[in-house]
């Protein structure tokens, strides 16, 4: 695999954005992860977007790239980006019922981080915070929940440390 990488982006607080080569950068999903890396960037803080690797447990690139995962519930994981040192998984949806949509992203990316980003679809931020009370309360770690739209990212939800 190869594990090159690219900046595509710097800005004057530091800030940067950083993809593996190896990325297939023409979907329509890698252009909502590079949306919201390049937010984050803009804030000052080091993004790398980081690939899927195949066989995780079998393989020195997954190793490489995602070292700090060992001896956490997210190892043999591939969340989408790395910020500054956490984890957060991207999580996008299709159809039109925006309750199931939110449900759907966020049963898929808190089994890869306990940090997300979602894709806007259309719920207050009332309803995002009472459904992730049931989550905890089932079980579920959540540390933060962010949402993406319009080339913006705002923070839905972050446990108090």
């Amino acid at each position: 695999m190869d594990l090159s990488t690219e900046v595509l982006a710097t800005f004057p607080n530091n800030g940067s954005v950083t993809v593996y080569n190896v990325i297939d950068r023409t979907t329509a999903d890698y252009g909502r992860i590079l949306n919201c890396a390049m937010f984050f960037a803009r804030l000052g803080k080091n993004v790398i977007i980081t690939p899927k690797v195949d066989v995780p447990y079998k393989n020195s690139a997954y190793d490489k790239i995602y070292n700090s995962l060992k001896g956490t519930a997210y190892f043999g994981k591939c969340p989408d980006l790395q910020i500054n040192t956490e984890w957060y998984e991207h999580e996008g949806f299709s159809g039109n019922n925006p309750k199931r949509s939110f449900r759907n992203m966020c049963n898929h990316g808190f089994k890869q981080s306990d940090k997300i980003i979602i894709e806007d679809c259309g719920l207050s931020d009332g309803y995002m915070l009472r459904s992730l009370e049931g989550q905890i309360k089932a079980g579920t770690k959540v540390s933060e929940l962010w949402v993406h739209s319009n080339n913006e990212c705002r923070q839905v939800f972050k446990t108090e440390s």
